[in-house]
């Protein structure tokens, strides 16, 4: 896997593990006619969506990137450039739906609704949120800038106002976290959550060994500084025997 297809491969993968688990559906009586999928009859009020061509073009980069005062990692253009969609798989982030003539309007909602309480002399550019708890958007992290270009991925945690802990590391950059969310989309169960009582004793061992390879991935990030957020949902890494 090379780094420059690393975001489109995230997207192939967590859209094969939709559709390979029927979950691509959702009540949106709106949705475009260029995303719904004909072959599929609606259920109720839901309707299956298929991807299509993402029609994002420069001119709508460089205007998101004006509004942000900065430039995007390449990674996530591609990403925006590759596939419209409704949702992705989620490990950790969920990205903000990418529906064909919505897309940038709501990522400019998202981020005018939060810069105006983001901590002073910060540079974050919120694009998800954050899939196990309620603690606020995922954020790209302008000041932590690598010599590529690339960025690190935090949390904006909205509750702890004005402390140390109100920015929260999630991956050391973008390329990390779309190759530790293809690592997530190829796997078959969900390895972040654990519960003694409805997982048996097998099932959090082999929940454990999956956490400790996808914390492998990032050791600069969701293996290091980030690795409590990863750890405190009821499963142990375990050393793959």
């Amino acid at each position: 896997m090379t780094e420059q297809s690393i975001a489109t491969v995230y997207v192939d993968t967590a859209i094969e593990s939709l559709r390979r688990h029927d979950l691509m559906c959702c009540p949106d009586p709106n949705m475009p006619a260029e995303m719904r999928d004909p072959n599929v009859p609606p259920s109720g009020a839901w309707l299956a969506w298929q991807p299509i061509a993402s029609t994002v073009t420069d001119q709508d980069i460089d205007e998101l990137e004006s509004l942000y005062c900065g430039k995007l990692p390449d990674l996530y253009v591609e990403f925006l450039k590759y596939r419209h969609f409704y949702e992705l798989t989620e490990c950790g982030v969920c990205f903000e739906s990418h529906v064909i003539g919505q897309w940038k309007e709501e990522l400019t909602r998202l981020y005018d609704v939060c810069r105006q309480d983001f901590p002073t002399g910060s540079h974050l550019i919120p694009f998800g949120s954050h899939a196990l708890s309620d603690a606020g958007p995922v954020c790209f992290d302008f000041q932590q800038r690598h010599t590529d270009g690339d960025c690190s991925i935090v949390i904006w945690d909205h509750e702890p106002l004005n402390t140390d802990q109100e920015i929260i590391p999630l991956f050391s950059s973008s390329a990390k976290m779309f190759e530790s969310m293809t690592f997530s989309a190829k796997s078959e169960i969900d390895f972040l959550g654990g519960d003694p009582v409805e997982d048996s004793e097998e099932e959090l061992i082999q929940k454990g060994q999956l956490l400790s390879q996808f914390l492998a991935i990032d050791p600069n990030g969701a293996g290091g500084p980030a690795r409590e957020i990863w750890t405190c949902w009821g499963v142990t890494p375990q050393a793959t025997k």
